[in-house]
């Protein structure tokens, strides 16, 4: 059931990205989210199977060795997107009285 609310959730928040118009995300940012996304999944199951296993040691190195790469991941993407928007900005921003 973990997994279908999680499905459901997932796919809502990224048709909710892909839809809105003041959102744009280019080609390699989208890249960098969906592999964020399927490695965060990939820990949270990971780490849930360990411990269904009472192996809490493999749980905790199977959730740093797979989370923290996504973590990264995401934190690369926002980046990048914050950084080509406020780049954006600038460009368009009204120049100042000019020297003479």
């Amino acid at each position: 059931m973990l997994w279908l609310i999680l499905g459901l959730v997932l796919g809502a928040f990224f048709f909710w990205m892909a839809t809105r118009a003041n959102f744009k995300l280019t080609w390699y940012e989208w890249i960098l989210v969906a592999l964020a996304t399927i490695l965060a999944l990939f820990a949270i199951q990971n780490y849930s199977a360990s411990l269904t296993e009472l192996e809490p040691r493999a749980a905790n190195f199977l959730l740093m060795m797979f989370g923290l790469p996504a973590v990264v991941l995401a934190a690369l993407a926002a980046g990048l997107a914050v950084f080509r928007i406020m780049r954006g900005k600038k460009a368009t921003a009204q120049p100042t009285a000019a020297k003479s």
